[in-house]
């Protein structure tokens, strides 16, 4: 298992992006080289541009969230402008078809967890980071992410926890890149307020985010760049990378064989995970993986020709504030358990 950065950080938003900015810098630079290397196949070449709209409008809804970008940038020596990018990403490549995730949600009267298998570009594996914030007059969080990115896949002290799923629809537009929605969602003290802070007037895009709270509340909530729908379920909840909503599906581009295949094999274990005594050991397992490869649930490098695979694998307990984290495949790695 590759070594796990644990960068904690308190303060305003600024601070927090400041030390997790100074902590990292060296993988933010490991990163960038990466994406430097790969997104020239991806049909984007430096320099890393986007119309000025994107910030303007990011702005003016996230403020703090810019500065806390602000603040990564000057905590790792990195320029905003290469930041901002990275973070406005899958607007920029407009999504490129990718197939980005797995996300499951549990809930009995034992306990709550949410697994998620993050997928994305192989090289980032190597700049996996945890997150421990408390931001001022918000509550503290929990959060997986790649060096160069905003927190979003994680948990908080108020009992909510997101994954989150990348989906494409016809409606994109210039405005809020989708990381900042999800960044955003970390604040919120119930789903109700996350599904607001997820979907704000103006938004280039949409995810979905996969919602659970520590109350035992969980659903999906589908996004789209002008439209949302909130999908609430009991024991479980799961999703991949197209939508599910009958409302969004007008909207929906057609969903890669990846995704669907993953989201039959979550179909086809849905009732062992409710039935399993022991729930974690049940979501590790299905993170785990592999059958129907290439398209399974664990991603190895050089199964794709997008050069994807699964970076991190986390499991969150909400009712006990824990999270158990494994760099790359989850498969042949410990599940580290970050201690605060």
């Amino acid at each position: 298992m590759s070594d796990l950065m644990v960068i904690k950080a308190a303060g305003s938003n600024y601070d927090i992006g400041y030390k997790v900015g100074r902590a990292a810098g060296p993988l933010i630079e490991r990163a960038l080289a990466g994406y430097r290397k790969d997104l020239p196949a991806d049909g984007w070449k430096e320099p890393w541009e986007l119309p000025a709209y994107y910030l303007e409008a990011t702005r003016e809804k996230f403020p703090h969230l810019v500065e806390e970008l602000q603040g990564m940038a000057d905590g790792s020596g990195i320029k905003f402008s290469d930041l901002f990018f990275l973070n406005a990403l899958e607007e920029a490549l407009d999504l490129k078809s990718f197939s980005a995730c797995t996300a499951i949600g549990l809930a009995d009267a034992s306990g709550v967890w949410l697994g998620h298998n993050e997928d994305w570009y192989a090289s980032d594996s190597e700049a996996v980071i945890a997150i421990w914030a408390q931001p001022v007059n918000k509550p503290a969080f929990i959060s997986i992410t790649a060096a160069p990115f905003l927190a979003a896949v994680g948990m908080n002290e108020a009992g909510l926890a997101q994954g989150v799923n990348s989906v494409d629809s016809t409606d994109n537009q210039e405005g809020i890149p989708r990381m900042f929605s999800a960044r955003a969602v970390l604040e919120a003290t119930s789903i109700k307020e996350a599904c607001s802070l997820a979907a704000p007037c103006g938004r280039a895009g949409g995810y979905n985010h996969l919602l659970v709270h520590a109350g035992g509340e969980l659903g999906n909530f589908e996004t789209t760049a002008a439209d949302a729908d909130y999908m609430p379920a009991e024991k479980i909840i799961f999703h991949t990378n197209h939508y599910i909503s009958k409302r969004l599906k007008p909207l929906a581009k057609k969903a890669s064989e990846h995704s669907l295949t993953r989201y039959r094999r979550l179909k086809e274990l849905e009732n062992g995970i409710i039935d399993a005594s022991d729930k974690p050991a049940a979501l590790r397992q299905v993170l785990c993986d592999h059958e129907n490869r290439p398209y399974s649930i664990c991603r190895h490098v050089g199964e794709q020709s997008d050069n994807s695979a699964t970076i991190f694998s986390v499991i969150f307990d909400l009712k006990n504030f824990r999270a158990r984290v494994a760099v790359n495949n989850p498969c042949g790695n410990i599940l580290k358990e970050i201690i605060i």
